[in-house]
């Protein structure tokens, strides 16, 4: 029976602790997530997923300022942990934590590494309009996610995908990779394969600014961005200083296309035409700023747009 904590703050890390408890050869010691700070309209503090299930399930669970001070160093000696896995946690552990584990510290990141090392990987990998993706496990060192790679699954991306789509199946990957591992640990350990940095490639934390379309760029890029951006920070842009989020898009390519970037050429309840780099750009559904999220006919029903003006 292996002893596990597992640390982490999202819907992932949740999925992951629920595939461990039915683990017939694992027991699930300890959660540990961030301290909570999102609160309601009500001023009441919101739980994290992995908060939530660790309550739920009557899963010991800690959250404290640093896992890597002293006094939580402690703690985690005497829970003494074969394995420590990590998913979506959003802090750094120090090489005295990594090198607590009897066994070793894991992490489940979501990309084919060394491609995509970084804070971001769903994104970049529908920003960069990649065909697949997928989820490696590894084995955690000091560096940002250059550890040995224990297991790997392939995932690949339908060009209709958004965030939400690629996401939901990068999750799915993860816990696969999770049930696989604990199948037979001993082996999956004894092949640790190691990274070649000559292909690495990074991508950083996104911010808000990030979702700021720019329509000097080609449309391909910008349809990418829509669809990398449509849960956080959502693309953006602004007409008569409206701002306007845009939560599908389309595009139309054509080189032959004036480079007047950002005029609207057309618009009808199908979409809201506007000129890009190398094509259209198509605003396929949105949200005006203080409004509700709508189609474009929705849209076009309480707000004029005129032929021949900007989106900026």
């Amino acid at each position: 029976m292996y002893n596990v904590i597992v640390a982490g703050s999202t819907d992932f890390t949740r999925d992951c602790i629920l595939q461990l408890m039915k683990t017939d050869n694992v027991n699930l010691s300890a959660v540990i997530a961030p301290i909570d700070t999102k609160k309601d309209r009500k001023g009441n503090i919101i739980n994290s997923p992995t908060v939530e299930v660790a309550l739920e399930n009557n899963i010991k669970l800690f959250q404290p300022e640093s896992i890597n001070k002293d006094d939580f160093y402690s703690t985690l000696e005497e829970l003494a942990p074969d394995f420590l896995i990590v998913v979506a946690y959003g802090r750094i552990l120090n090489k005295r934590t990594l090198a607590l584990p009897k066994i070793m510290p894991l992490n489940i990141h979501g990309s084919l590494l060394p491609i995509l090392r970084g804070a971001s990987p769903v994104e970049h990998a529908l920003l960069y309009g990649f065909e697949k993706s997928g989820t490696t496990l590894q084995k955690m060192d000091a560096k940002l996610d250059e550890g040995d790679v224990i297991l790997q699954h392939e995932v690949n991306i339908e060009k209709d995908w958004q965030f939400n789509d690629l996401y939901d199946k990068i999750k799915e990957s993860g816990v696969y990779l999770l049930k696989e591992f604990f199948t037979d640990v001993d082996k999956y350990i004894s092949n640790l394969k190691k990274q070649d940095d000559s292909i690495a490639t990074y991508c950083s934390k996104i911010k808000k600014e990030d979702g700021k379309l720019d329509f000097s760029k080609d449309v391909y890029s910008l349809h990418n961005m829509t669809r990398a951006f449509v849960r956080w920070p959502t693309a953006y842009c602004f007409y008569k200083d409206v701002s306007i989020r845009v939560f599908k898009s389309e595009y139309i390519e054509d080189s032959n296309c004036q480079n007047d970037f950002g005029k609207i050429i057309d618009f009808n309840n199908d979409g809201i035409y506007i000129q890009a780099l190398n094509g259209i750009y198509i605003i396929k559904e949105l949200q005006r700023e203080g409004k509700k999220r709508q189609t474009v006919k929705e849209f076009l029903c309480g707000n004029k747009l005129i032929r021949g003006e900007y989106f900026v």
